[in-house]
């Protein structure tokens, strides 16, 4: 058996940042477990086992179109996206690094208004090394920096090692391209899910898996799964900070983990004001909420959804959450045994009495709602995985992890809705093929 799994000494979060105090691992599983049959194992069965009436179609409130691009029909398996600028989009095809690792995967842009969408079309890469892997996961676009720079930051699963590929962003009157800057790596990259950028130079890292593919035979083949499902509290969320040179980036400067003891970290984002690091925890059904400040990162509470958590995005006051509600079928989908699996995405949002004027987590810690934005049985849109939303047009997108193309959906559901028009996403079906995201 390996010493990771005889013992692991893990750094958990003291009083600030770079305050750490040791625990081993067997207690850190007790007190987990513990944890999880008391107040979890009754809500995560319920949420993620048990079939749920939804329509045939879907229900989102308003209409709903789904955009695809059927020439190619290489527009599909649309894992998380995010707004970039007025009417874009980006996906990544679906190969991947445990399925075809000499393919590349790829980025799309969609271009859109509130009543048109025109066709999706691939993105080059300008200046990425020619035999470079590129198996994209998750992306972020960072804060422009003091020369009005923004860049997109994306997770690429490389068949020896994960890295953080950095590309600027160049936007036209009618066009966005992507010019390679740098590839950021680390030993600690070890299963990056989800990023989330909070200045131009540092980032929220998700790693969703404490064992993964890359173990040895026989253990990469029984504890990734064994992780998965039973729901171990072993991932975690780091804070990456990188140096730039001149204005160009040019490597990892320190990497601090901030959030640990997660069952399945998944998604991750900050809120509008600063104040909120919420993390999804996919295999507890609940998305986890920290206060954030300056000095220190620390678990606050955590809000439950109906259906397995996977990526999150702040939409102005809500939290757009997406996920599968029913994972036998979702499992058949991935295995081949069914064509569709269930769709569900909910927003969480602060009671409307509850301390208006405080800061978003002060205000959901005291009452928060969770109202459901987009339901379907799959016929129409399955395995929902993303959903991101626009108030500027009333529009939310719902992307899908076996899905082909994604869903616009408008008004008048959307009406609190903050974001500009544009989006870019990236699909990833290997992610689940080899194992709900594992490396």
């Amino acid at each position: 058996m390996p010493e990771a799994v005889k013992r692991a000494v893990h750094k958990v979060r003291g009083g600030g940042i770079g305050s750490y105090v040791d625990i081993d691992l067997s207690r850190c599983l007790c007190a987990g477990y513990q944890s999880l049959l008391r107040s979890c194992l009754k809500h995560a069965i319920g949420a993620q086992l048990l079939p749920k009436r939804l329509p045939p179609l879907f229900s989102a409130g308003g209409k709903c179109k789904l955009i695809q691009e059927k020439e190619s029909g290489q527009f599909k398996f649309c894992e998380d996206g995010l707004v970039l600028a007025p009417g874009l989009v980006v996906e990544r095809s679906p190969q991947g690094p445990m399925l075809d690792p000499s393919r590349r995967g790829s980025l799309w842009a969609l271009h859109y208004t509130s009543t048109a969408t025109e066709k999706p079309y691939p993105l080059k890469l300008t200046n990425f090394p020619i035999n470079a892997d590129f198996h994209p996961l998750g992306m972020e676009l960072t804060p422009r920096d003091s020369a009005g720079t923004s860049r997109l930051l994306v997770i690429n699963h490389r068949r020896q090692n994960t890295t953080i590929e950095v590309f600027r962003i160049h936007l036209e009157s009618h066009s966005v391209s992507l010019a390679y800057e740098t590839t950021l790596t680390h030993a600690s990259f070890v299963a990056p899910n989800a990023i989330a950028a909070i200045s131009p130079t540092q980032f929220f890292l998700s790693h969703d898996h404490y064992f993964t593919r890359r173990m040895a035979w026989p253990w990469n083949k029984i504890l990734p799964p064994l992780e998965t499902f039973l729901a171990l509290p072993l991932s975690r969320v780091d804070l990456v900070s990188f140096e730039t040179r001149s204005g160009t980036p040019k490597g990892v400067r320190n990497v601090q983990t901030v959030a640990r003891n997660i069952a399945f970290a998944n998604g991750v984002a900050v809120s509008d004001d600063g104040s909120t690091l919420a993390i999804a925890s996919t295999t507890r059904a609940q998305v986890q909420l920290y206060s954030k400040d300056e000095t220190s990162i620390r678990f606050v509470t955590s809000v439950r959804v109906p259906f397995s958590v996977d990526n999150i995005a702040f939409a102005g006051d809500e939290l757009l959450t997406a996920g599968h509600p029913y994972l036998p079928e979702f499992m058949a989908l991935v295995k081949r045994k069914s064509n569709r699996a269930p769709s569900y995405v909910s927003a969480i949002a602060p009671s409307l009495q509850a301390g208006l004027g405080k800061s978003w987590l002060t205000r959901v810690s005291a009452g928060a709602n969770v109202t459901t934005r987009f339901m379907s049985d799959g016929s129409f849109l399955g395995t929902s995985s993303g959903a991101f939303a626009d108030l500027e047009m009333q529009t939310m997108f719902v992307v899908a992890l076996y899905g082909s193309g994604v869903a616009k959906c408008g008004p008048p559901e959307l009406d609190r809705f903050a974001m500009t028009a544009s989006w870019i996403s990236i699909s990833n079906i290997e992610a689940v093929a080899r194992g709900a995201h594992q490396n």
